[in-house]
């Protein structure tokens, strides 16, 4: 009992040193849910079938397809997009603000010298300043990627989210991992400078390029692991148009002039190249399998920095 009685009283002092910025998050994660939800019902409701228009473009669309697709496309670029937006800014915003002062601001106003005298372990003083706030940042941010999939449902119609690479990264569990793993970077950064505003504005930066660079590196994966697309759908990743050789061999673009060259007179109507066409990408069906090591990535290193900094609290002077 004394146990949890002292776990309940620093989970609560943690709440209180950053209750601004937590009450920020929450409430921004309890509007940002409602209005996706409540923008995808009403996208729902409008039963728009894009089965209307042909998809050949030979056939034009009637005018009640039309009108219908209107008024579909102007609700989901206003209010879809705003809505998007709270989704896919706030919880990278709220790891920055919440991650940085976990240790930074402590140092930076010296409460660290009388915390870490009378804590009889520096590392329990870090796990208790620590988890509460990770553990909401990491469930508010999945709550913004499970409402992020259910806008995405609900502004294409006929896509299977859970098959499907659009918006890869920024809606999900992806979207919480890669919340989580700038909140743990925000929290090294500020643990190694110890002032709160410059470690905000250097971790931001090296958030972005992180995440960017793993992104490029991830889709550099991807694009050695493409197969052919006998039926590209809108869930696959569509990479690259290569082109089959009489002998079975495939060439790219590059190669085209080579064995099919573009015809010089300029009066030919026909189809150039004249070659099969293949497209290249990675199926909406592998959408979980490339999930999961986006996440155990990021959850990798999210962990590293997170061990990092408690290796510094350790190491580290109160002042």
């Amino acid at each position: 009992m004394t146990v949890l009685a002292g776990t309940v009283g620093t989970t609560r002092l943690t709440l209180r040193l950053h209750r601004f910025e937590i009450s920020a998050f929450v409430a921004l994660v309890a509007v940002g849910v409602a209005l996706a939800f409540l923008v995808a019902a009403r996208l729902d409701a409008l039963h728009f079938d894009p089965h209307c228009y042909d998809p050949t473009g030979n056939v034009a669309p009637s005018v009640t397809c039309e009108q219908e697709m209107n008024r579909f496309s102007e609700m989901v670029n206003n209010e879809g997009g705003k809505v998007t937006l709270i989704i896919t800014v706030v919880p990278f915003l709220a790891a920055l603000l919440l991650g940085t002062p976990i240790v930074g601001r402590e140092i930076e106003r010296g409460t660290t010298r009388l915390a870490w005298a009378l804590s009889p372990s520096r590392q329990r003083w870090y796990r208790q300043r620590l988890l509460p706030v990770l553990a909401i940042l990491a469930v508010g941010s999945f709550l913004f990627g499970i409402a992020a999939d259910r806008l995405l449902a609900a502004s294409q119609p006929g896509l299977d989210p859970a098959n499907s690479f659009s918006q890869f990264g920024f809606r999900g569990v992806v979207l919480a991992a890669r919340a989580v793993f700038v909140f743990a970077l925000a929290v090294h950064i500020g643990a190694v400078m110890g002032r709160a505003l410059p470690a905000l504005i250097v971790a931001g930066i090296l958030a972005f390029v992180g995440i960017s660079g793993g992104t490029q590196v991830h889709e550099r994966i991807l694009r050695a692991e493409a197969v052919p697309l006998d039926n590209p759908g809108p869930g696959d990743m569509q990479m690259d148009q290569r082109f089959r050789l009489p002998d079975g061999r495939i060439i790219g673009w590059d190669e085209i002039q080579q064995y099919d060259p573009m015809p010089t007179d300029p009066n030919f109507t026909g189809q150039w190249p004249t070659l099969p066409m293949l497209t290249f990408g990675v199926p909406g069906a592998r959408y979980h399998q490339v999930e999961a090591r986006e996440v155990a990535v990021l959850g990798g290193g999210a962990l590293v920095a997170l061990v990092a900094t408690a290796f510094i609290v350790a190491r580290r002077r109160p002042g």
